[in-house]
């Protein structure tokens, strides 16, 4: 056990985990071009669920080895050449994206279970690193390995249903671990660790979305309303930076049990900012129809606000009348911008404002987190 970082008390993200949030965000901005491409001005709804559907798998991939690497991380070379392999997998499965996944889906599927099998082998070669004998390791390398075997057996069917049988075998392991919850509490989180993962892969998101900003104004004529928009893009960024991360200290010193609050919220928190994002391109080109823009905006600030809260939510109880009300008063900020008949870079501008009124919200109970903190 000496040798688990899960016992370093002053436990940081390691550089290969940070290399594998890089990998991860390219696939991601792979994955994001399924929102950028507007069809004689529109979005529809079959390209937000197919950006789902795709994002789903490789943020899984993601969040495995987040769940074993938490744990059972020792940073020695086999656990350095199978997160490699996994990130590698990663790319493959990028490229055929970008190629189209339905003439290439038996090879993404295949890498996808063979990153998923890997890591239950390195759940299965660990499970005598903990206290409890296997128990953790075994349970959750299983229920990985099983998944796994499920989502592969699609490749024998044809679609729709080897589209269903792909991901019953991703709502099984996430459902297993849920239902499993209780037995896992054996080997807690390591909390620190765990929220310094999902806050280093918040930030290399932040920073695509400052990428695409950039990209944008790269193939425009430079006029006021794109100036307004790329301005009003940027400042919108930075708010979600200051609304993510000014409570942040509050869920690292918090005891996780298992870490799925934080973990999970998490899925609906990255695909908020990618629609976000998606909507700054948009707006600085101007190739978008209104009505599809207004719903995206709702669709992905709906995401954003319930991923970040609920993980606060759960393992910070004092702050619930406080998340509630400001949740409210931005959805509802966010309506009535919505509702205005607005161009896309005056929607632009009211989203942004709506995103920094939570941050002047924010600061009503700062005052009783320091408070609750000194009598701790």
């Amino acid at each position: 056990m000496k040798d688990l970082r899960y016992f370093d008390p002053h436990r940081r993200a390691t550089w290969l985990e940070l290399f594998f949030d890089l990998i991860f965000v390219v696939s991601i901005g792979d994955a994001g071009e399924i929102l950028s491409e507007a069809h004689e001005g529109h979005i529809g709804a079959h390209q937000i669920l197919r950006f789902v559907l795709v994002f789903l798998p490789l943020w899984w991939i993601w969040a495995g080895h987040t769940i074993y690497a938490n744990r059972f991380d020792t940073d020695s070379r086999q656990h350095r050449l199978s997160t490699l392999l996994i990130m590698f997998l990663l790319i493959v499965i990028s490229a055929q994206i970008s190629a189209g996944l339905q003439e290439h889906y038996a090879l993404a599927v295949a890498c996808y279970c063979g990153a998923r099998l890997i890591i239950a082998v390195m759940y299965f070669v660990s499970r005598r690193k903990h206290h409890d004998r296997g128990g953790f390791a075994s349970t959750v390398g299983t229920v990985f390995a099983v998944g796994a075997a499920i989502s592969l057996s699609s490749v024998m069917l044809e679609p729709p249903w080897s589209y269903l049988v792909f991901y019953a075998g991703i709502v099984f392991d996430m459902a297993a671990l849920v239902l499993l919850s209780r037995r896992l509490h054996v080997v807690p989180a390591h909390g620190a660790h765990l929220v310094e993962r999902v806050g280093c892969l918040t930030i290399i998101m932040l920073g695509e979305s400052v990428i695409s900003i950039s990209a944008a104004l790269a193939d425009i004529t430079w006029i006021r309303s794109n100036v307004i928009a790329a301005v009003s893009g940027f400042v919108m960024v930075s708010a979600i930076w200051w609304i993510y991360y000014d409570s942040f200290h509050l869920l690292e010193h918090r005891k996780l049990a298992t870490g799925h609050s934080i973990l999970y919220s998490h899925f609906f928190l990255f695909i908020g900012l990618a629609i976000l994002a998606s909507l700054i391109r948009h707006a600085i080109l101007d190739d978008l129809d209104p009505g599809d823009f207004r719903q995206l905006a709702a669709v992905g600030t709906v995401l954003f606000f319930l991923g970040k809260q609920y993980g606060y939510y759960m393992e910070v109880p004092e702050l619930r009348p406080y998340l509630l009300s400001n949740t409210a008063a931005v959805f509802a900020l966010t309506a009535l911008v919505l509702m205005l008949p607005l161009g896309l870079g005056a929607i632009l501008v009211g989203l942004t404002a709506t995103m920094i009124c939570y941050v002047l919200l924010n600061l009503r109970y700062r005052h009783l987190v320091r408070a609750r903190q000194a009598a701790a």
